[in-house]
């Protein structure tokens, strides 16, 4: 047996070699270093493109004036430590400055950073005491802070800021004078998750919708919407994604009603039937692409309802897994052509019902490419009339009459994942006159086999093609 006394030394000695190996790298490649001289910092400042530097600290108002004057874009991405002297040079910069680990400020940095005349992002800022806020309100670019909480004096120091100001993660609001300035943001996305009807009213002054020209976004984090919020909201700003709702009240959800609204809710859990409606009315888009799998019949009928009637918003509805109400389904199919929030990609089942009155609909209809089933050689002769590439990429098989009616339509038949077929369905198939695409195909038999073949346009599986 080999004696082992020797291994901790020879790993001792190979450790201390990948070790000195890699500090040799990190000091052959000063973007790697974690301070720089200042003819490091030239000799990178010389570089073309981007320059992304690992530098944790800036003690040198030399080096940092170096960076500054770097034409590119300059990534300081590790930075988390500065001197007021190297905060002043680096402020300098002729372009944004972001500095995405730089979580603590004095006030003696703020004021040098706050002489940045271009866009200064400084995400890892959490908290701000009324002092540094101060400095940073004589910013005149945008500012963006990823402060969670103020104080009342931070607030109301923060509020004098003359420029954009952008903070997305702010999970409470009550300063009345912060709630105005914010409400001067075109674009204002918030972490808050509760508002009162006076910062609401604060942060979406009806004289918005004029002065933007109806162009204004409130993106928040609400858990809750009481109706005189609601109000608020909808009459100064015309953009709402409210995310984080998981439920709206019937009287909530009238106050949204009417006006021109493109209004997001991607977390809503519920809906009743009067919510639905109210939601739809108006012009706009109603988006809950994420609500499903399917909708109450209640709910799913006064959807249907407010489509025929009118007005109604675009309702996204790409979240719905099942169809079973035919006045729906009809009636959100039949905005044929008006973009994805007017689709319903992801439904995968309906019902006969449903099937039924899509086939006898008079009009052009959006496709329905997610079923995994389709019994119904009405509904299939329905889009194979239709024009346009006839898409059922989901259908591992189909019956005979089902291939039939698909076979007549004059374009390209998509059964990317049709996993087996008839000898009646592939004499079917083979007599189309478009492309017709079969390459999952796994089960056949050589009577079908040879139908296929006989047709040059069908795509097969390359075990499938003839030799």
């Amino acid at each position: 047996m080999t004696p082992s006394f020797g291994r901790p030394l020879v790993l001792a000695v190979l450790l201390s070699v990948g070790i000195d190996g890699l500090s040799s790298r990190a000091s052959d490649d000063p973007t790697r270093a974690k301070t720089l001289t200042v003819e490091q910092a030239t000799a990178l400042a010389q570089r073309k493109g981007a320059l992304r530097l690992a530098v944790t600290e800036l003690t040198s108002a030399d080096v940092a004036a170096v960076l500054a004057g770097f034409k590119g874009d300059l990534r300081l991405e590790s930075l988390a430590a500065l001197t007021p002297e190297a905060a002043a040079a680096l402020a300098t910069r002729a372009g944004d400055l972001d500095l995405p680990k730089l979580a603590q400020l004095t006030p003696a940095v703020a004021q040098a950073l706050a002489a940045h005349k271009h866009n200064l992002s400084l995400p890892a800022v959490k908290d701000l005491t009324p002092d540094v806020a101060e400095a940073l309100a004589t910013h005149s670019g945008k500012l963006q802070l990823g402060v969670t909480d103020l104080s009342d004096a931070a607030a109301a120091a923060l509020a004098k800021h003359g420029g954009s100001l952008t903070l997305g993660s702010l999970q409470t609001l009550t300063s009345l004078p912060l709630a105005e300035r914010l409400g001067r943001e075109e674009s204002l996305s918030i972490g808050v998750v509760r508002l009162t009807p006076a910062i609401a009213a604060a942060l979406c002054p009806p004289s918005n919708r004029v002065k933007f020209k109806d162009r204004v976004m409130l993106d928040i984090n609400l858990t809750e919407l009481p109706a005189d919020v609601a109000a608020a909201i909808m009459a100064g700003r015309g953009h709402i994604s409210a995310n984080r709702l998981e439920a709206i009240s019937d009287e909530a959800a009238a106050a949204w009603a009417g006006p021109f609204a493109n209004i997001r809710l991607f977390g809503l859990k519920t809906l009743s039937p009067a919510a639905a409606a109210s939601l739809a009315k108006g012009s706009g888009i109603f988006d809950i692409r994420l609500f499903g799998p399917e909708l109450s019949d209640e709910t799913a009928a006064a959807l249907a309802g407010q489509m025929q009637t009118g007005p109604c918003r675009m309702v996204d509805l790409n979240g719905l897994k099942k169809l079973s109400s035919p006045a729906l389904a009809v009636a959100a199919l039949r905005r044929y052509g008006n973009g994805p929030h007017s689709t319903l990609n992801g439904v995968y089942e309906i019902t006969p019902e449903v099937a039924a009155a899509i086939a006898e609909c008079k009009e052009n209809l959006n496709p329905l490419p997610g079923l995994t089933v389709l019994t119904s050689a009405p509904l299939a002769a329905k889009y194979a009339a239709q024009p346009g590439d006839l898409v059922f990429k989901k259908l591992a098989t189909i019956p005979d009459d089902v291939a039939a009616a698909l076979a007549t339509h004059k374009g390209k038949i998509d059964l990317s994942g049709l996993r087996e077929i008839s000898d009646a369905a592939a004499q079917s198939l083979a007599k189309a006159s478009g492309p017709v695409v079969l390459t999952a195909l796994e089960k056949a038999a050589p009577a079908a086999i040879t139908a296929l073949r006989s047709n040059a346009t069908i795509a097969l599986p390359a075990a499938l093609v003839a030799p």
